[in-house]
């Protein structure tokens, strides 16, 4: 075997020889020639010979007679012959292994695992503004101590790890659990009303209630009392010391609420036609943008959309794709709008307006509606019954 190799690396020829082989094999070897690997094809005999010291073959041919013929050229020397002679494939090999050294040291992926609540969109863009990103050179991620100012941007995650995989970075994270608030215990405070209503429901958790549903009551009355004193029995002796009772008032109250709203709407309405359409186009490679052509800034009204690839090979995810934005050009144009679509559109925003100004789990129990119509407006006025939360805190303050 070691023979074999050391044939190989120093390279050797086959050669036929026509006429009296076995005289030229035994004057070879008496000039210290050497051969191996004998053979005969046909009527000719064949061996193996060093590069270097065939051409000494060629006096004692003469002298015997005989007519070498080389056959077939093995071994590293000639095979590194034939890659000379395409300096391009050479060339090309050697510019293919510095792309692939050099292409290795950036990022060509970032993932995101770990979130359960916080959206992954947010956690790659506090990677990239910290350094992690498609296209960033790999030996300055660590030096660049990323998760430390993830952490900073991401104040919600109680820990943060950047790991690498080759080419492909993961953004290992873990949410940290909201801290409970504190309660302010010696805290002093009652719960009044915010609104007159009449009350429907009263739940009293921390504190003594004041009112009892199906009572009216005012914009400011006491609703639960968080520091009071025992009521005392009229007809029985006063007891030695009688209760009081100092901290924060806890409950909720709903009340039926009179309420009443205006909006208006005008008598035209703006629609958009489209005027046409054009298209941009951008290369992504590793994470720089690069426009495949010359793009203005539209005028006028304008609605567009982008659409993103990015290519895939054996299921990998590469740091190339393009991005196209269209753009579609709008005319405005106003058009007169008949009374039923005055009120709808009027109706519309009355239902805006009660969701934004009644508090959140409020209903509305009925409903007057009345719409008029004056220089071109549409004006919707809604008197309304509601239950709705009435009950708002109020602090103590003690000097």
């Amino acid at each position: 075997m070691l023979t074999r190799i050391y044939h190989w690396l120093s390279g050797y020829v086959e050669f036929l020889v026509k006429g009296d082989g076995a005289r030229l094999f035994t004057m070879a070897a008496k000039r210290g020639l050497l051969l191996w690997g004998f053979r005969r094809e046909g009527g000719a005999a064949g061996a193996r010979i060093r590069p270097g010291e065939y051409r000494r073959l060629r006096p004692l041919c003469r002298r015997c007679g005989a007519v070498c013929r080389v056959g077939k050229k093995r071994g590293l020397p000639f095979q590194l012959a034939r890659l000379w002679a395409r300096k391009g494939l050479i060339i090309g090999a050697v510019l293919g292994a510095a792309l692939y050294w050099h292409m290795s040291g950036f990022v060509w992926g970032v993932s995101v695992s770990g979130t359960e609540k916080l959206p992954p969109n947010q956690v790659l863009d506090a990677a990239r503004d910290s350094g992690v990103y498609v296209g960033a050179r790999r030996e300055y991620l660590r030096a660049g101590n990323p998760e430390g100012r993830i952490q900073t941007l991401l104040p919600g995650l109680s820990w943060v790890s950047v790991n690498t995989d080759g080419c492909f970075a993961d953004v290992a994270v873990k949410e940290g659990v909201a801290k409970p608030e504190r309660e302010q215990t010696g805290e002093l405070s009652n719960i009044v009303a915010a609104r007159a209503g009449r009350i429907v429901k009263l739940e009293a958790h921390e504190g003594r209630p004041e009112v009892e549903p199906g009572e009216t009551v005012f914009e400011g009355q006491l609703l639960i009392a968080g520091l009071y004193q025992e009521r005392l029995d009229p007809w029985a002796p006063p007891p030695p010391e009688p209760y009081e009772r100092t901290g924060a008032a806890r409950g909720s109250v709903t009340a039926e609420t009179y309420r009443e709203f205006t909006v208006q709407v005008g008598g035209t309405k703006t629609l958009e036609r489209e005027t046409g359409r054009g298209s941009e186009l951008w290369l992504r490679a590793f994470g720089a943008e690069i426009p495949l052509g010359l793009f203005g800034k539209p005028q006028g009204p304008v609605r567009s959309w982008e659409e993103a690839w990015q290519w895939e090979v054996l299921g990998v995810k590469l740091p190339l794709g393009l991005r196209r934005q269209t753009t579609v050009y709008l005319e405005e144009q106003e058009r007169p709008l008949s009374e039923e679509e005055q009120k709808a559109a009027a109706l519309r925003k009355l239902r805006e307006v009660q969701k934004a100004q009644l508090p959140q789990g409020s209903s509305i129990k009925k409903e007057e509606l009345e719409f008029t119509f004056s220089n071109g407006l549409c004006i919707l006025s809604a008197k309304c019954r509601c239950w709705e939360e009435i009950g708002v805190l109020e602090k103590i303050l003690v000097e």
